[in-house]
C-alpha cells in the first residue's frame, strides 16, 4: 500500500510539471487521497501511508492537507 501511495504522489508531481499545475498542491492532493484511502482500511494503514508520502519526494516537500493518520 505504501509503495502505491508514493507512486501516486510521484505521478502527480510529474503530471503537474508537464501541465504547469502547482507541483506542491498536486503532491499534497495525491498524498491526502492516498492517506484517506488507506484510512478506509484502518488507522494503522493511514499512519503508515502518511509516513511514506510526507516529506521530500522528487525534490518536492509533500504535506497532506488533512489530519487522517496522524499519530
Amino acid at each position: 500500500m505504501t509503495t502505491a501511495a508514493v507512486g501516486a504522489v510521484e505521478g502527480a508531481i510529474e503530471a503537474a510539471k508537464q501541465t504547469g499545475i502547482n507541483v506542491e498542491d498536486a503532491a499534497a492532493a495525491a498524498a491526502t487521497g492516498a492517506i484517506e484511502g488507506a484510512g478506509e482500511v484502518s488507522e494503522t494503514a493511514a499512519k503508515r501511508v502518511r509516513r511514506s508520502v510526507e516529506g521530500i519526494i522528487q525534490g518536492v516537500r509533500v504535506v497532506a492537507k488533512k489530519a487522517t493518520g496522524r499519530s
